[in-house]
This record gives C-alpha cells, structure tokens and sequence, in this order.
C-alpha cells in the first residue's frame, strides 16, 4: 500500500481482543505494533477471547480482552482505530513482566491529557499481552525530521509547548513517561501526540536488562535514568523534553553520536552541543538540560517560557502537512479496500534459483474496479461506505488543505455532512504525492510516477503557453513548472494557467549558448544544471551556486558553491528526505574539477557531510558527470571515478560499489530492493546488457544480455521494463521477453519528428511527439492494452528538417531538433516542446 501501513507477515494475529488487526505499524524491543479497528463484535465487552488463528492456519498469535482492573473503558465503539501493541514471547513468559505491566496498563489508565494517545484497554493475562491506545495517523517527530529537517522556531515552540502540557497531565496523573524521545511523539494535523507512557519495560528497574539490552534511548535520556531507572523522576521527563527539543530545532541528536559509552558519558554530564539551536530557544532548551535536576523548569513553567498558548492552526510547516495527510489518505485506502493489508510472496520462478530482476510490491489490498465501469456489480454497503470514507479523506485534502484527513468510524454516532447537490462525486487518491518530476520520473530515477487527483492544481484548465527561449531540461510539481532554458536561464510557469511566475537570468561570466564543442564536448549557458522541484522548493545550479528558491516566487532561501554539469547535460541536484546532494569542488587541476558529493539540509543549507568522488587526475577520456544520479529509500547514489558508489543518505557512510561488470554504468534506476543500469562497455554487437544490481550495496544480481536491443530502460516498474526504440517496447523485467512493442510512424518527407522518454504514470505508460500524447495502460497482470492517441491542442507539429552540420567544427543546440518533455503530475501531463512552447492535458482516464 505504501511506506505508512505495513503488511501482515505470515502467522501474524487475525484478532487482537476486540479489535481486528488490519496492518503492521512497526516493532519495538519489546514486540509489534498493529493498526487494529473495534471488530463488529466487540459490543460483547471484556473477558480473554482466543486471537483467531494466522492467515498459516497455525495456533493463536493473540489473545485477550479488557481485563478487569486493568484500565479499559469497556468495549470500544465499533470502527475505532487503534494502535495495539503486543509483547514478545519469551518476555510475556516472565511472570514478574505480567505483573508489572498489569500495574503499568492501570496507571496508564489514569492518563487523560488532549496532547496524549490515551490507553484505551489491554490485557496483562492474554496469551500474548497487549495494550491499545488512540491511533494517530501521521508520523513520529523522528520521521518527520529525518524526511524534512530541522523545523522553524515558531513549530518547536508549539511542539513543546503541546508536550510540556501533556507531561504535565500525566505527572498530575502519578505518571512517569520515562521515554520521551521523537519516536514516542505523534504529528496530527491539530498537534503532537505524545505515545508509550513507560508501559512496555523489562522487570528490571535499572538501564540495562539481565541481557545487557538497552531500554531507553541513549540520546534521549536523562543523567538520572543512565544512573539508575530507580532515581527518575518528574524533571527526568523535563530533561529528556529537553533534548527532544534541540533535535527537533537542529536535526541532530543532542549528544551526538560515537560509541555508545561515549554518548552515555555525555548524557551523564549533560554535555549537550547547543550551538546549532537558533539564538530565540537556546536559553530555554540550556534550561531543561540543566545536570542538577532541581534546576530545572517544571512542565507548566516550561509551557509558560515557550509559549503557554493554544494554537487555533498548528503552524506545521508545508511538508509536515504532506507528511500527515499521506498517513489519512493511506487508513482511507485501507479502509476503502474492505480488509486487511496482506503480505503477497512472490511467484515461484520455475527456471530455478535464477534471481528475478522484477520487484513487485510487497503490500497488497484487495483492489475496486473502476467506478465509470458498465459492469461492474453494486458495491456491498461496506465496500460503499469504505469508499465513502477515502472520498471524504480525498475531498478534505482539497478543501482543507494538504495533510488534512477526515474519518468517520463505522458504528459512530456521528455522520458525515451531505455533499453540495451540485458537487461532483469525490473519488479515493491513486497514490501518495510526489515532491516533483523530471524526464527520469522521481529521485530514484526510475521513471515511475504516481498519480494522484489531489495534487492537481486549483482551477486547473487545459493550456498552452512558450517560454521566451528554448527549453533545454524541465521539472514540474504542484506549485511550479521550472525550465532551464538554451541560453542559460530559468523560467518558471503556473501550472494552473501556463503564467510566467519568475525567471533568473544567466549566471554572468558563463556560456551564453549551449553547444557542443569541435572536440565533441557538450557545454551549457549559464553552466546551468536541469532544476529540481520539490515540493515548495526549487533546486538548480548555475555559475557555480546550488540554489534553493522558492516554488512560486522564485526569491533565494539559501546558496552554497557547488560544480555545475561539469559538461553533461543531464546533471541534476537530487533532493530527497529533507536533504539536497549535488556535486562540489574538492579542487581544481589543470583539466578537470575533482568533485565531491556533499549533503545539505534543504531547510537552511547546513552541510551534513562529504564524500569525495575522484581520487586523482582526470583525463580527457575519463571525463563524466561525477555527481549524485538518485536516491532511494534512505540511499543516495552517485558516480564515482571508480564507478556507481552508494551511500547512507543522512550520515554518508559508504554502503557499497558497483561490482567491476557494472563498473562502466554511469547513471542506474532504483526500484524496490534493486537497480538497474546499462553499461556504455557492455555491448555485444549492437545489443546492451541490462544490469541487475542489490538497491543497498550495488552487487550484481543478474543480467540480461541484449534484452534491450541497442537502448537503455526509460521506466522500470513491478511487472514492466520500458524502452524506446522506432517505437514503444514493453518488456518483461524477469526475462527481457519483449511483452508489447508499439512502432511509431514516421513523419512526411521533409520534416523532423522526436518522441520524448516514455514514463509510467500511475498505471500507463505516457509518452509524446511534436503532435500528440501516448498512452498505454498496463493491467494488474502487467499485460499492456491498446495505444491511445491524444491531440495535443498547440503542438508544434513535424518541422522542417534543420540544416545539416558539419560535427567537426561544434553546432549550437537551440538549432537542432530535439525531443520533448512529458512530466506527469496529478493526472495533467505539462508536455515541453524543445523550441519553448507548453502544453498541459490531461491524462487520459
């Protein structure tokens, strides 16, 4: 379904207590965590009820009901979601544990703060024991920062604020949270929420177990807990609020990072490093970090010094918003699918051990047809109102803004408004949002693009506009449609009406044309790179500077140094997870720039780390692109002197190098658990070798020899390889068996055609000439339908063939014929023609 909800493995619960167990939410130390709802039955009330067995048939995985005493409210109404944690085995075989955490799901009954996910029952006595709270559908404040960065004072103001009131009702309470770490803090779209009050601990009561396991993080603990869980206390809770705050404001843990007796030794002196803290809370943040426990503020005077205030809009910055609506619009989904989020393994491959290049995705939900469809049969009423709920999500991520989310559990006493009579039918979103778009699709660079409704822009119409110099290299998002430009500039349009929103002009002292020299060599006006957009930002370098602007208005919100497309066209800054990587100056020798990949913090341009990327003098023959090409999952990617190298995204540890059979691939695409890339050496006849490689660490898997003809994948996706080759070609990623091709027509005497990179759009693959959109939908079984032909209304059209040129002496780009752009995003395809002129269309339906 997507990176939110997680499938149910093999023997994994059915039924939790009351609850069905609809998906995984994570695991812990101490067990899992499953998203559950009050099943239809649960009106029965308490008692221990047997779990139903596992998808395997094999014996309960769970048991239990509300026990009594033990802090349950009695049953819960049928529909609430929940999050339900559950205990390991061999730890609920410890009776001192059962004891204990039927003391702990009593006192955590006694929690009642706005700012907390209450405990709402659990069973100390189940064959595997379990506690359920309020499910928050958005991320912790870890993921949150981990994604999008530090935050602005006023959000960690506002954040602490929320959390000091909610440890000051639980301290009211007689509750220790004695966890309070960005894990165990929820983002929803009216606040943080604050999880795990001290329930799921070992029965020791000191830091480490009888195993030497740690319970706390180190990080975020307070000097007394790294002392001695017997000496914590109120203000250890203030300590710990404390160094959640400085994460929250710089990204970084507190006490830095190394080996583990280091950071304790750390927290044990409260050293923490505050100089990255912004000037306005360093005071306050010092204050809760204060060694001597009685130093430190209360709860309510830590409230009073951040803020004391309510928000009546929490002021979460845009991408937090994105963030949390992701989490509604995917418990909608699942909701809408009418069952459980079910692990799907993959097909056997009857050739044997042979690895299978096609990664299908592991999460799977029982799909609908489509709604328009003649024959599809009526909707049961649970299907209908499972729908009904992921229209309503959809509907409030339009009208209220991005991340909002709306739900109205089955069985509640309250029902959702009528629609206007003349509003049209909301439909459920067809994926999560994307940041932006290019020609190679996404950062991974695979060249898949979902597509949701929800990100089209508003009052979108059909138009047609031209840029005021030839296009040379564009990206799209929701807010902005950026275009470098053949003379080195950047234009940016509306993507609701084609409007000029702003321009930077060309950086001085820079090529004024783009051209490939007499030696071949390709140099770019400007010394401009391809933009990116993401999200409300865009990212470009120009003349030497890495940009980040801003999507609608274009002003500067930071610049650093960086190299430029050191002579290669396709350059591009990739931008993911809240950081921007792109390539720097190490030095400069007689005939090359040696380069660097150097992370940035896409919120303030603060340097995260370094790597070098060549290690000697650079030849004429050697030159390339040594820069980042994608990033994936937590992984960025880049080209190295040596070849393809992988590096850990946030930290840059090195994870692994393309194997010496790979080593002549320059740029790869990411999907699922691999990538694939086409080795410039690795040709036999006229025919390339498709390589396979592992997503973590860049070891060959597979290849398919010849299996693309003399072309390179454009798309890589679950059931489909795309190329283009005199026409569409649809290919079988597990055995290069060629499963659709498409041959192209070729235009009338004397005039030029180009046909753009085809990308998968959501579930069609879209590509364009100067005259129409193409369109071909691939079906769940990946078995391709008929080619579609769309108009597209100011299209160029074939063009006289331009003069020819003698490649011994250079030629000038903008002269020359080239392909056009399509950059598919919410269900519109902006489609940029190669001398200026756009075009956005709709996809077809």
């Amino acid at each position: 379904m997507g990176e939110v909800l997680g499938p149910l493995r093999e023997g994994a619960p059915r039924r939790i207590g009351p609850y069905e167990v609809l998906a995984r939410l994570g695991a812990g130390g101490m067990g899992e965590v499953f998203l559950g709802r009050a099943a239809a039955d649960s009106s029965a009330g308490g008692g221990s009820a047997a779990a139903e067995g596992s998808a395997a048939g094999g014996s309960p995985a769970a048991a239990g009901g509300p026990a009594p005493g033990d802090g349950s409210s009695g049953a819960p109404p049928r529909g609430t979601f929940v999050a339900v944690k559950t205990v390991r085995r061999d730890v609920a075989g410890d009776p001192a544990f059962r004891d204990r955490f039927r003391r702990e799901i009593r006192v955590a009954g006694l929690v009642d703060s706005v700012h907390a996910a209450a405990p709402l029952g659990g069973d100390a006595d189940a064959e595997v024991p379990w506690l359920a709270t309020a499910y928050v559908p958005g991320p912790s404040l870890s993921q949150a920062v981990r994604r999008g960065g530090a935050l602005p004072v006023a959000t960690v103001r506002a954040l602490g604020t929320a959390v000091a009131h909610a440890l000051a009702d639980l301290h009211r309470a007689g509750v220790l949270h004695r966890d309070l770490k960005p894990g165990n803090v929820m983002l929803s779209v009216d606040g943080p929420r604050l999880i795990d009050f001290g329930i799921a601990r070992s029965n020791t009561a000191t830091t480490m177990t009888a195993t030497g396991l740690m319970v706390g993080t180190p990080s975020f603990m307070s000097p007394e807990h790294v002392a001695g869980a017997r000496r914590v206390t109120a203000a250890s809770d203030v300590f710990c609020l404390g160094s959640l705050l400085c994460y929250a404001a710089t990204g970084e843990d507190p006490f830095g990072d190394g080996p583990l007796a280091a950071v304790l030794y750390r927290v044990s002196q409260a050293e923490a490093d505050l100089t990255g803290v912004p000037e306005e809370l360093r005071a306050t943040v010092a204050a809760c970090l204060a060694l001597d426990p009685e130093a430190r503020p209360t709860p309510e005077a830590l409230a009073e010094m951040l803020g004391g205030g309510a928000p009546k809009v929490f002021p979460w910055p845009e991408g937090i918003r994105d963030h949390i609506g992701e989490y509604g619009k995917e418990l909608a989904q699942l909701v809408a699918s009418g069952g459980p989020l079910l692990e799907v393994a993959p097909a056997a491959d009857p050739r044997g051990p042979v690895v299978n290049p096609a990664v299908p995705g592991l999460h799977s939900v029982p799909t609908q047809g489509p709604v328009s469809a003649p024959d599809a049969p009526a909707a049961p009423p649970r299907a209908r109102r499972g729908r009904l709920v992921a229209a309503l999500v959809a509907l409030a991520v339009v009208a209220g803004g991005v991340g909002t989310y709306l739900l109205w559990p089955e069985g509640g006493t309250k029902k959702p408004p009528a629609p206007a009579k003349a509003a049209p039918p909301a439909t459920a979103p067809a994926a999560p949002r994307i940041a932006g778009v290019d020609d190679r699709g996404l950062a991974d660079a695979s060249g898949v693009v979902p597509q949701n409704t929800a990100q089209r822009p508003a009052g979108w119409k059909s138009w047609q506009g031209r840029l005021s110099s030839p296009a040379f290299g564009c990206s799209a998002g929701e807010k902005v449609l950026v275009c470098r430009t053949t003379d080195g500039r950047y234009e940016a349009l509306d993507p609701a009406s084609g409007k000029k929103l702003w321009d930077v002009p060309r950086a001085p002292d820079t090529p004024a044309e783009t051209y490939i020299s007499a030696k071949g060599f390709p140099f770019a006006a400007g010394s401009a790179t391809r933009p990116t957009v993401h999200d409300g930002s865009v990212v470009l370098v120009a003349g030497g500077s890495l940009q980040v602007r801003d999507a609608r208005t274009g002003a500067v919100r930071w610049e650093k140094p960086a190299v430029g497309p050191q002579g290669f066209w396709a350059t591009r800054p990739v931008v993911a997870d809240g950081i921007v990587f792109a390539a720097t100056e190490v030095e400069e020798d007689v005939n090359w720039v040696r380069a660097a990949l150097t992370a940035f913090s896409l919120a303030d341009g603060r340097q995260l780390w370094s790597k070098e990327l060549t290690n000697g003098v650079i030849s004429f023959a050697e030159r390339r692109g040594y820069e980042p090409v994608a990033h994936a999952k937590g992984i960025v990617y880049a080209l190295s002197q040596g070849g393809l190298v992988a590096y850990e995204g946030r930290k840059g540890t090195q994870l692994g190098q393309a194997d010496p059979d790979a080593k002549e691939c320059h740029d790869l695409k990411v999907f699922g658990t691999s990538a694939y890339c086409v080795g410039t050496g690795s040709r036999v006849g006229d025919e390339t070798t498709l390589h396979l490689l592992d997503a973590g660490t860049l070891a060959s898997k597979a290849s398919l020899p010849g299996a693309l003809g003399g072309t390179v994948p454009t798309a890589v996706g679950a059931r489909s390889v795309v190329s283009f080759d005199k026409g569409l070609r649809i290919l079988d990623p597990s055995t290069g068996k060629l499963l659709a091709s498409y041959p192209v027509e070729g235009a009338p005497a004397g005039l030029d055609q180009a046909w753009s990179s085809p990308l998968l759009a959501g579930d069609q693959v879209v590509y364009a000439d100067f005259s129409s959109l193409y369109s071909v939908r691939l079906g769940a079984d990946g078995k391709a339908g008929a080619l579609r032909v769309t108009p597209v209304p100011g299209a160029p059209g074939p063009r006289v063939k331009e003069e020819d040129f003698d490649i011994s002496y250079g030629y000038t780009i903008s002269k020359q014929t080239r392909a056009p752009e399509v950059l598919p995003v919410g269900g519109i395809a902006y489609i940029v023609y190669d001398k200026g002129v756009v075009a956005s269309v709709e996809l077809p339906k």
